[in-house]
């Protein structure tokens, strides 16, 4: 599995993050040791305008649920240099040498099975795996739940850093 954090770059990406979702969103910034830097929260409608580099990944975590959100379809997000981005948008324009403009980077909710989408909101309620033996269900549900309610206790724990 891939380690995600930043590296060294010079080639800067301005880039908008617009929260499309209805829930508010921690806009978070993958460090250089793999921590995570909560930069803003993000209310439903809103943006932050962020001056980063291309290799500094972005992640989008719904605050509420810790639930990883998309950006721009990606759990994990690279910024593109406005170059790289019209290159891609428009192949055939020819941009000046020193172009750059800000890239819209949106924030969505990713689209689950129906199953997954019940395992996440039963999820919610309860805080250990041990609970989901109170329940009575079949025995894949059991597991499957288990396993979603591990997952996110683990998300929860990664290293956070607020700034601000």
């Amino acid at each position: 599995m891939e380690v995600v954090r930043s590296q060294n770059s010079n080639q800067r990406a301005f880039i908008r993050f617009l929260n499309l979702t209805e829930r508010t969103v921690e806009v978070v910034w993958v460090n250089f040791t793999g921590a995570y830097v909560c930069y803003q929260l993000l209310e439903k409608g809103n943006f932050i305008d962020i001056n980063t580099y291309k290799t500094h990944p972005w992640i989008a975590v719904d605050h509420g649920t810790k639930d990883r959100l998309h950006i721009d379809k990606e759990f994990v997000y690279y910024p593109k240099t406005a170059k790289e981005f019209f290159q891609n948008h428009c192949p055939n324009r020819e941009l000046p040498s020193q172009f750059e403009a800000r890239i819209r980077a949106v924030i969505t909710i990713p689209l689950y099975s129906l199953r997954y989408t019940t395992l996440l909101s039963m999820r919610n309620f309860l805080r250990v795996p041990d609970d989901v033996d109170m329940l009575e269900l079949p025995k894949e549900l059991i597991n499957d739940l288990k396993k979603v309610i591990t997952q996110r206790n683990n998300q929860i724990v990664h290293t956070f850093i607020r700034i601000g």
